[in-house]
């Protein structure tokens, strides 16, 4: 089922206050929040190189509003260690700011058109009501959409659970495509950093190319349409007819591009936006505008009982020459002049293109897959996709920490594309095992795997191998650190001895997630005073999980001594 985009885009202010919206605590370490940070870059990366520039404008500002005025106020900041990674971490700043420079005059012209092609449909005085009408009777996936940056984008929108195959092939294409990037970057030496400022550049080239050839489209387009509107043809006898069309053509052109918005500020050469708009075909009234005075003699007014239409354009086949009257146009020669019967009517001229227009064609088609679910606030929540044999993977290498009655975890990382999240890598890092916990050590080698792999950490998963399937107070504590700025993070339990034996989770958004954020206590099992802390993540209960026999993941285990 093909959705429909929402009703409007969003504003760059409606997605400033979007960006704006969400908890800072200090009760995440500083590593925690870096590791937001990372994840809300290659997010933004992500939808920025799939033309969803709605969504990366949200994200680029939620980053820098993180980097910029959060971070600075944490504790551990202050500290030698903290200001080397705050240091690290800002280092990027200036290709965030460039990116939301390019980005916003993009979002400003989208709305900008849309509300002029609301006032041209509605009319400037009803146009309040029609809002009004319009937002009484929005559909509750309406309702959410308009909140989306990501739907407001020109693209076609899909349910992912009703086309999973596809999913997984567009995933599988793209994953390819970004492997041989990263393989080729490594060939040329660049590090991590200058392989993402690289495509970025890149793709700002692509889309300005894309940008060139739709204007060029546009020409061919126009110029097309003055030929069949005044029917005319390549010859020496018209000549100065294509000429004078052509001036007009270009004065008209001209004239556009005077008044086209140019956004301000100082854009790096060979990143500039262009600013290029749609040529409009010029209005001619039977192509009487050339000279006057160098014909030899002006043509006899109309006759009363004429009728007023024949007064529009000059008819495609010629009618029976008037006596006495001097032609407008120098006569066409004799093998161009069809033979026609005295009595036949004259032809008025098309009103549409005799010609069919070329389509317009891109190198990749935009298409996005709609939310899966919402959090209880109505933020939207983009499905996301699971190997479905990664879990017996995972029990098999923890097969034998529970013959011993040891917990273990593992980090589910993956890729953003085309608005759903596939797991593609389960990473086994450093841990601490005892029987109720599992606490990762050396996150740093965690970090760096991900960095240059280009991945995204979407949740966790875990063993309860004497306990039942359930989530600790421990583990809230360790699934709000992921969902804080990811609301799609799950956490996956394992629980061997109980049926059922796993269960996929996320906290609630209210009351979950703040709560826990709030909550300062630290041991394996404390009591909370709100219930419905979490709940299940997985589609037969409504959630946003989807499984796939045929999404390829790999696993690597950063354990010492352990080569896999």
């Amino acid at each position: 089922m093909i959705a429909d985009n929402p009703r409007r885009p969003m504003s760059a202010k409606e997605i400033s206050r979007q960006a704006a919206d969400f908890q800072f605590t200090t009760a995440l370490t500083l590593e925690q929040w870096l590791r937001t940070a990372k994840t809300l870059d290659r997010e933004a990366r992500s939808y920025l190189q799939d033309g969803n520039f709605h969504k990366a404008f949200m994200l680029y500002l939620r980053l820098s509003d993180l980097l910029m005025t959060y971070l600075p106020k944490h504790p551990q900041a202050k500290t030698p260690e903290g200001k080397r990674l705050m240091k690290q971490a800002r280092s990027g700043l200036e290709d965030i700011f460039k990116n939301l420079e390019m980005i916003r005059p993009i979002i400003n012209r989208e709305y900008d058109e849309w509300l002029a092609n609301e006032a041209r449909r509605n009319g400037p005085q009803i146009q309040n009501q029609a809002d009004a009408d319009a937002q009484a009777t929005q559909t509750t996936y309406e309702k959410h959409a308009a909140r989306d940056p990501t739907l407001s984008s020109k693209a076609k929108v899909l349910d992912a659970g009703e086309h999973l195959d596809l999913a997984v092939d567009l995933a599988k294409k793209e994953f390819n495509r970004r492997d041989a990037d990263r393989r080729a970057s490594r060939l040329n030496g660049l590090s991590t950093e200058e392989e993402q400022s690289r495509r970025t550049a890149g793709f700002w080239n692509a889309w300005t190319d894309e940008l060139a050839k739709t204007q060029a489209e546009s020409e061919e387009i126009f110029r097309q349409k003055t030929q069949s509107i005044h029917g005319l043809q390549d010859g020496p006898d018209n000549q100065h007819i294509h000429e004078y069309v052509t001036r007009m053509g270009q004065a008209e052109r001209e004239r556009d591009e005077l008044s086209t918005y140019r956004p301000l500020g100082i854009v790096e050469p060979g990143l500039s936006y262009p600013s290029i708009t749609r040529s409009t075909p010029v209005q001619y009234q039977g192509l009487s505008r050339p000279d006057i005075e160098s014909l030899q003699q002006p043509p006899r007014p109309p006759k009363a009982g004429i009728p007023a239409h024949f007064e529009i354009a000059p008819p495609q086949q010629p009618i029976p020459e008037l006596p006495s009257k001097e032609p407008l146009w120098p006569p066409m020669s004799p093998q161009t002049i069809p033979q026609v019967h005295q009595s036949a009517a004259p032809v008025r001229p098309p009103k549409e293109l005799d010609v069919e227009p070329p389509k317009k064609t891109s190198n990749r088609e935009h298409l996005t897959f709609k939310p899966a679910a919402y959090l209880e606030n109505g933020e939207p929540m983009r499905c996301v996709i699971l190997p479905s044999k990664m879990r017996l993977d995972f029990l098999r290498l923890a097969a034998h920490n529970t013959q011993k009655g040891l917990e273990m975890c593992g980090v589910l990382c993956g890729t953003a594309v085309n608005n759903a999240l596939f797991v593609r890598c389960l990473v086994i890092p450093e841990q601490r095992c005892t029987s109720d916990t599992c606490e990762t050590e050396n996150e740093g080698a965690l970090f760096d795997f991900c960095d240059k792999e280009d991945l995204i950490q979407l949740g966790w998963i875990h063993t309860h191998p004497t306990q039942t399937c359930f989530m600790s107070s421990r583990d809230l504590h360790t699934q709000s650190g992921y969902q804080v700025m990811l609301p799609e993070s799950i956490a996956i339990v394992c629980a061997p001895t109980d049926n059922p034996s796993y269960g996929i989770f996320r906290l609630t958004n209210p009351p979950g997630l703040g709560h826990v954020l709030d909550c300062t206590l630290t041991s394996t099992f404390h009591p909370h005073s709100v219930d419905n802390l979490y709940t299940s993540a997985g589609t037969s209960s409504g959630g946003h999980v989807l499984e796939h026999d045929n999404l390829e993941y790999q696993i690597r285990d950063l354990r010492p001594g352990k080569d896999y």
